[in-house]
């Protein structure tokens, strides 16, 4: 297995340049680094300056799961049918990282920043455009064990998991243009909005995927039902 090939190899490009960024900005950085936002965007919390070669850290070893995963899925096939999104959705990840590891150091740097680039603003505006991503990539997500929306029905039926993602997709845009709409409330009004939408995102196609999986148990056993009528031989008197 190679972890590093042209199928995914503009993410390692970003990769490499967190790495890159983190080795010229460390011997200028303070020695404690903001490492955490509150709502409002203030620094909430610190860590010793090494935590800037966390993101390019984190972002290899998830690019190298994203390598794994494919090959060890018993439904590996699966993969070839959606490779482009599967490795799309990765690549926007890293940029994301990208974004924070630049944000981290620019501020370390540059405190005064935090009053015209306030990560409160910019993070749920940021997240709401990964969700649109993600809900646009959900309907081409083909069944599989380890991405998507995974409950006991959409793994046991591919016609559920079609239908799971199907809505997923739908819902997480809105879910996503609504997070976007967050980036520019007060930050009491954030998370009162913000964590329903999640328990909305979570609980929704949990539930749907359970309805649909009982719906389409129904119509088989039914449509059974009526095969085994047609197939009874005639009483004979």
């Amino acid at each position: 297995m190679k972890p590093f090939d042209k199928k995914n190899r503009n993410s390692w490009f970003a990769c490499l340049l967190m790495l890159a960024v983190a080795l010229i900005a460390y011997p200028r950085l303070p020695e404690e680094i903001p490492i955490h936002f509150n709502a409002a965007g203030q620094v909430d919390g610190t860590g010793p300056r090494y935590h800037v070669f966390l993101m390019p850290g984190l972002a290899a070893l998830m690019l190298i799961i994203s390598r794994v995963t494919p090959r060890i899925d018993p439904r590996r096939t699966n993969y070839g049918k959606f490779q482009r999104q599967y490795h799309q959705i990765f690549f926007v990840i890293t940029l994301l990282l990208l974004f924070t590891q630049l944000y981290i150091i620019a501020v370390s740097l540059y405190p005064q920043l935090i009053r015209h680039f306030n990560m409160g603003v910019w993070m749920p505006f940021l997240a709401g455009l990964m969700l649109v991503f993600f809900g646009n990539m959900m309907p081409k997500f083909k069944s599989n064990f380890f991405t998507g929306i995974k409950t006991p029905w959409t793994l046991a039926d591919e016609q559920v998991w079609y239908r799971t993602h199907r809505l997923v997709g739908k819902l997480w845009v809105v879910c996503g243009f609504l997070t976007i709409l967050l980036a520019f409330l007060p930050p009491v009004w954030k998370l009162y909005i913000f964590f329903p939408l999640i328990l909305v995102m979570v609980a929704v196609p949990y539930v749907y995927s359970y309805l649909v999986f009982q719906r389409i148990q129904k119509q088989n056993e039914e449509k059974d039902a009526g095969q085994d009528q047609d197939t009874d031989p005639p009483d004979v008197l």
